[in-house]
């Protein structure tokens, strides 16, 4: 399988967890506003040894994903193990989606390289529907 293959299949499951988990949207933007927002996600990352892929999240290049033992290590267990449980897998999975999905909402969010400006539960709202059929 090229790895053009294994994207899409990575991507094609993570739209479907988050159909049958929309509550993953809400933990994204809860881990975004328990962290200080986009630039303090970003800011935590480059700060634990993630510069490069942080950078990629608010750049307007390619996103670089994360693995999820990287997702633990920056944002913790406990924050992981919490989202985990609302959506019914285990924290390593869990993790895992929060290694996929977090590039892309925080690109998402913040267009040509700029933090956004107001409400960011709308945004992420919005957002959520690309995933949620």
């Amino acid at each position: 399988m090229s790895f053009f293959e294994n994207l899409k299949a990575v991507a094609a499951q993570a739209v479907e967890l988050v159909q049958n988990n929309p509550q993953v949207i809400s933990g994204i933007q809860k881990i975004i506003e328990e962290n200080g927002g986009v630039s303090g996600v970003v800011q935590k990352f480059k700060d634990k040894g993630f510069a490069e892929a942080a950078a990629s999240w608010v750049g307007t290049g390619e996103n670089v994903n994360l693995e999820a033992s990287d997702v633990l290590k920056v944002l913790g267990s406990e924050s992981v193990q919490e989202l985990a449980k609302k959506v019914g897998l285990d924290s390593e999975k869990t993790a895992g989606l929060i290694g996929s999905l977090l590039p892309v909402v925080i690109d998402k969010l913040s267009p040509d390289g700029k933090e956004p400006g107001g409400d960011i539960t709308s945004q992420l709202s919005s957002l959520a529907s690309l995933f949620i059929k």
